[in-house]
């Protein structure tokens, strides 16, 4: 009996994928890949040390392709290649802007390193937005515009909390990109409103009374419930999962690009102005689910995602054949 659309050129079964990358992406695409009826295991690995460790026990045998979320990471790309793993990168946002550096020649040997690992070693490439796919194109990389939007986009509205807060978040090393600072005087802007900060547990920073950080959370279900905005500053964007899921709640958005139904804030005193205005309402942003709910499908997006998996590995050949013992033939 075939195997579906990845049978991977073995009708005895499936094409298996080891889903790698940023911790807090994983489950998000292996859900699409279940989806789109790819048999798929999230494999975690945060360190050198546990990558040389999963390679080391022989775990990497178990699977014939890796996808992986956030555009080529050196170590496993190189020992991906020696292992013979073919590789889908996944591209989300800050790993696009590395990149476009290190495609215009930069970076010495890693530099190189990096674009024999994004380009002539990869299977296949996927965007997370239009926006990433034309930068990635400008850097002579077809990528599939594949959003990896959550499961949480499916929420139903809820109602505002009594008392109105805002959510942020940052994670200690990128506290700049995601202007931490200027979320601070905001805070002390409104002494009377709490602002949740997500992803940073605040150590080194230096905070006013209302902001109370909560570290990195497997789920945000309870944070939404809490709050009423969410707040996003940042340099460069996809499209933030959190503004999705925020929104599908019924949730206010103040963001630093233009959506529909969020208003847009560039600096303190666009955010500020957004704030004054977003923390006097009291019923939920009906509006910005509803546009969610119609404009933003995991079903389409695991169904691109298939057909895309079609195309780089094939039904009949044109991926790597799977030997009877599971290790790859090429």
């Amino acid at each position: 009996m075939s195997g579906g659309p990845c049978d991977n050129s073995n009708p005895s079964r499936p094409l298996r994928v080891a889903v790698m990358g940023t911790w807090n992406w994983l489950e998000v695409a292996a859900e699409l890949l279940r989806r789109a009826d790819i048999g798929c295991e999230v494999v975690d690995l945060r360190s050198r040390s546990e990558l040389a460790r999963w390679i080391a026990q022989g775990k990497w045998r178990r699977f014939d392709a890796v996808h992986h979320v956030w555009g080529v990471r050196r170590p496993a790309g190189l020992a991906l290649r020696l292992l013979r793993k073919p590789v889908v990168w996944h591209w989300i946002g800050t790993d696009v802007t590395r990149y476009r550096e290190v495609c215009r020649g930069g970076g010495g040997v890693r530099g190189w390193l990096d674009r024999k690992i994004a380009r002539p070693w990869a299977r296949g490439h996927a965007a997370d937005s239009p926006e990433l796919a034309s930068e990635l194109a400008d850097c002579g990389i077809p990528a599939e515009v594949v959003r990896l939007l959550p499961k949480a986009i499916e929420a139903s509205v809820e109602p505002l909390p009594p008392q109105p807060a805002v959510l942020s978040y940052w994670n200690p090393v990128s506290r700049n990109f995601y202007h931490a600072p200027l979320v601070m005087r905001l805070a002390a802007e409104f002494p009377q409103t709490p602002f949740l900060i997500v992803g940073d547990d605040g150590a080194g920073l230096s905070a006013p009374p209302n902001v109370e950080f909560l570290g990195r959370l497997p789920d945000l279900a309870d944070v939404y419930s809490r709050t009423s905005i969410y707040l996003r500053l940042v340099e460069h964007d996809s499209l933030s999962a959190i503004v999705l899921e925020a929104l599908a709640r019924g949730r206010y958005v103040v963001y630093s690009k233009p959506f529909p139904f969020t208003e847009q804030a560039k600096d303190f005193s666009q955010a500020r102005e957004a704030l004054k205005r977003l923390l006097e309402i009291r019923r939920p942003n009906d509006d910005g689910s509803r546009h969610v709910k119609s404009c933003y499908s995991l079903q389409e997006q695991a169904e691109t995602l298939r057909q895309a998996y079609r195309r780089w590995f094939g039904e009949g050949g044109s991926g790597p054949v799977v030997s009877a013992r599971g290790a790859e033939v090429l």
